[in-house]
């Protein structure tokens, strides 16, 4: 499985702005909600605040994969959002967080939801890939710097 068979330019989003985790959670659900009208986002929204509750979703490197088993959703989908400014995730590293990949799975997906999980953290372990996302000025090259190939 790669990033581009789970993310579409719609659900791609840079240059954000969040003064806060609940405020870009926030935002994130109604921009998921926006390209995925059969996902409530106040539904979302909790879902996404109750998984944080249980402990941050943040790795190092100012990046959060937001990751839940989700009933209204249909495949496994995944969106990408970049912020202006870090938002306190309550990394381990301390760091603020720029980078948010989303990760809905249907709920009886649990194998292929670790799958899933281990290649976003493959791929955000790399400094050239994070560096790039965090360059893009675009949703579009967001996007397309998203779906490239990096050397693993």
């Amino acid at each position: 499985m790669n990033i581009e068979s789970i993310l579409v330019p719609e659900r791609t989003k840079a240059q954000l702005q969040a003064g806060s985790k609940k405020r870009a959670l926030e935002n994130i659900a109604e921009i998921i909600h926006g390209n995925l009208p059969e996902v409530s986002s106040e539904d979302l929204f909790a879902a996404l605040i109750a998984r944080e509750r249980l402990g941050t979703t943040a790795l190092d490197y100012g990046v959060a994969i937001p990751h839940i088993r989700f009933a209204e959703c249909r495949q496994i989908t995944g969106s990408l959002f970049q912020f202006q400014e870090g938002v306190d995730f309550d990394a381990y590293d301390n760091q603020l967080v720029n980078i948010v990949f989303v990760l809905l799975v249907p709920l009886d997906k649990v194998d292929e939801h670790l799958d899933v999980l281990a290649m976003l953290a493959r791929r955000f372990a790399m400094d050239d890939f994070r560096e790039a996302l965090r360059a893009a000025d675009t949703d579009e090259e967001l996007y397309q710097i998203a779906i490239q190939e990096f050397e693993l």
